[in-house]
C-alpha cells in the first residue's frame, strides 16, 4: 500500500497489536466506521505490530468476528517511518496527505462526532 495511491482520499492509519488488550476493546468500533464509510472517498489502513504476522491477525479477526483492512508489520517499518511510540495510534490524513490528526490509545471510532470530523476533512 502506497500513501501516493491514496490521494485524494481521507486516510485512517492505525497501528494496532493483537496483544494489545486496547486494541481488541477498539477494533468493532473500527470495524463499524470503516463500514459507515464505505463509498465515501475514505480509506482505512490498520497496520499490526504483532510479532506473528499475518498469522496472529487472522486468528484474532476468527476469533473475535471481524475484519479489517489490514497490513502486517512485524518489523515496525512503517511504524518508525511514522513515529509510532506504542499502540493504539492513529493517524488521520487528509486528500491532500497531510498529517490532520494524531491519536495515542483507543477511541470509539464510530462515534458521530469522529464520523463529522473525517467527513468535514473529505469536504476540503
Amino acid at each position: 500500500v502506497r500513501m501516493s495511491d491514496l490521494r485524494g482520499k481521507v486516510v485512517l492509519l492505525h497501528f494496532w497489536a493483537t496483544w494489545c488488550r486496547y486494541c481488541r476493546e477498539e477494533a468493532p468500533s473500527l470495524a463499524r466506521l470503516n463500514t459507515v464509510m464505505t463509498g465515501k472517498d475514505f480509506r482505512m489502513i490498520t497496520v499490526s505490530l504483532d510479532k506473528g504476522g499475518g498469522e496472529d491477525v487472522e486468528s484474532f479477526f476468527h476469533t473475535a468476528g471481524l475484519r479489517l483492512p489490514t497490513v502486517a508489520d512485524p518489523a515496525g517499518t512503517v511504524g518508525k517511518q511514522y513515529g509510532v511510540t506504542g499502540v493504539p495510534e492513529t493517524f488521520i490524513i487528509d486528500g491532500e496527505g497531510v498529517v490532520r490528526k494524531k491519536i495515542v490509545g483507543a477511541l470509539q471510532w464510530d462515534d458521530p462526532e469522529m464520523i463529522r470530523y473525517i467527513e468535514g476533512l473529505m469536504q476540503r
